[in-house]
């Protein structure tokens, strides 16, 4: 009888821990990439973070993907991406090397806002090249995931 209230308690603890991994994950992943315009698939999503977490640890450099449905009608797409990062606080705030990329589903619009820092490597004519040669060229044939990732490529091969 104590072998088997040990055991449901050790096997109940391992599904807790698993649990509670999973959990943190998840919370990481919806820090990176906050998709609330539903573009990409979980599993989409999870690759895309882990690129980004790991870049991150490679290099200090902060990346957010972030999706909504339309910007508000007063902003501007690059206007409404440094808002959010800044309010997000992407990038440390020691070295403002930060850089949201933005998408906007319903207006068709993309931005890239990127820290005081991140602009002297990514600099506005690079975002713009990156939007037009390798973001919207994918997202044309609806291939999202395939144009961010492919951005996120560029922008860290650059940013080193």
């Amino acid at each position: 009888m104590k072998k088997t209230i040990l055991y449901i308690l050790i096997v109940s603890l391992v599904i807790i821990s698993c649990k509670t991994k999973t959990e943190e994950f998840s919370e990481t992943n919806q820090s990176v990439v906050q998709d609330y315009a539903q573009i990409f698939s979980k599993t989409e999503t999870d690759s895309l973070s882990k690129k980004i977490i790991d870049f991150e640890q490679f290099s200090t450099n902060e990346i957010c993907v972030y999706t909504i449905d339309s910007i508000p009608n007063d902003e501007t797409a690059l206007y409404h991406a440094t808002k959010i990062a800044e309010d997000l606080s992407v990038g440390k705030k020691e070295k403002d090397n930060g850089l949201l990329i933005l998408i906007s589903k319903y207006d068709r619009q993309i931005a890239i806002a990127t820290g005081y820092s991140t602009e002297k490597i990514i600099t506005d004519y690079m975002c713009k090249t990156i939007i037009e040669n390798t973001i919207v060229p994918q997202f044309k044939n609806g291939n999202y995931y395939e144009g961010i990732n492919n951005a996120l490529d560029s922008i860290m091969t650059k940013w080193k």
